[in-house]
């Protein structure tokens, strides 16, 4: 087994303790952790950023559909609105006709990283379009977690790879 997928077996699934999340109301909350094993030297909005941009283009075709991405914020990433991002944090907006997002990116101690997802119905189909989409979402999320970004390209696991 490659560093990759151990890398990407090492995310698990995890309650929803994000201070972001915290006196907020949403319809649907996740969050995925991962111990990388090693120091991370890189700031949430840059492995985000890197995992949005290596996500597969079926799931990039599925959030266009969504709506992410139609109103581009020239200081944003993909379509979100960067709220805050420091060296431990990344928190990142987007309404779209359905649903209001907001996903946070953050780096705890050294090597454990945390991805939460928070999302608001706009509309009763939403909740129902969710349960289908909501799935690649989170298969997505497990490989996002793990990205890293190298010489400003995406790298999946830290292996050089991608």
């Amino acid at each position: 087994m490659d560093l990759e997928q151990r890398v990407i077996e090492n995310v698990r699934q995890v309650g929803v303790t994000d201070p972001i999340a915290s006196g907020r109301r949403f319809d649907y909350a996740d969050a995925v952790e991962v111990e990388l094993g090693e120091a991370d030297r890189d700031a949430p909005e840059a492995w985000v950023r890197a995992g949005l941009a290596d996500s597969p283009a079926l799931v990039k075709r599925i959030t266009s559909l969504l709506g992410v991405g139609r109103t581009p914020d020239s200081d944003g990433i993909a379509g979100f609105k960067v709220i805050e991002s420091n060296a431990d944090v990344v928190h990142l907006e987007q309404t779209l006709p359905l649903m209001h997002v907001i996903v946070v990116g953050r780096n705890i101690g050294l090597s454990t990283r945390t991805f939460t997802t928070l999302l608001t119905y706009e509309r009763p189909i939403a909740r129902l379009l969710w349960a289908v989409v909501g799935v690649a979402h989170r298969r997505t999320a497990r490989r996002l977690i793990t990205a890293k970004a190298v010489d400003g390209t995406a790298e999946v696991g830290g292996d050089g790879r991608g």
